[in-house]
């Protein structure tokens, strides 16, 4: 069974239910989904600092996945899955919202230091451990590309399913991304 965390917030339900489906939609392992939402805010997602909580929801044991809600899944899961690195934070280059966690190698991650402390602090605590050994197709920025395994829809102000009451949202650049956003999720209402 494959471990994904996945940082979020109430304000997220429709991103939930299209991230949950398109990775069981190409998935070949068994994958057990955990949606996080520790019930404290952090950095301007609200849930920036959660993906540091992963090595102690696992018990500081075995392998994980962390992914923001955000996002759409193209590819199997189990080769995102694949980059496993003893003693290593596996990331795409420049960015750690799609991870691939030794969660042993990071006993010093406590909530409380998550909870506490910035983003950038944690991020030199990890230091030398981090490796930006994902393919950067793995972390698509807002866009769909041929190579895409996942579609990252980071920029707040553009997000399709517009979670922020009363916020001013802006046009999405990549009509294609969003078009397969909602794809997504009429086929999640098939199955309510």
């Amino acid at each position: 069974m494959i471990p994904v965390f996945v940082g979020t917030d109430d304000i997220h339900e429709k991103a939930e239910q299209v991230l949950a489906l398109s990775i069981q939609k190409h998935t070949s392992q068994p994958v057990n989904i955990t949606f996080m939402r520790p019930g404290w805010k952090s950095g301007c997602t609200g849930f920036t600092n959660h993906r540091f909580l992963v090595p102690s929801l696992c018990g500081y044991r075995g392998f994980a996945i962390y992914l923001d809600v955000d996002m759409l899944v193209l590819g199997d899961i189990a080769e995102l899955y694949s980059n496993r690195r003893p003693g290593a934070w596996c990331t795409t280059p420049m960015r750690d919202d799609v991870s691939v966690i030794d969660c042993a190698a990071f006993e010093f991650l406590t909530p409380e230091l998550c909870k506490s402390a910035s983003k950038n602090v944690i991020r030199d605590m990890i230091g030398n451990r981090r490796s930006q050994c994902i393919p950067e197709e793995w972390n698509t920025i807002d866009r769909l590309t041929p190579e895409a395994k996942l579609i990252h829809y980071s920029d707040l102000d553009t997000q399709p399913w517009h979670p922020i009451p009363g916020h001013n949202y802006k046009s999405h650049r990549d009509d294609q991304a969003v078009e397969l956003f909602w794809q997504y999720y009429a086929e999640t209402q098939d199955y309510e």
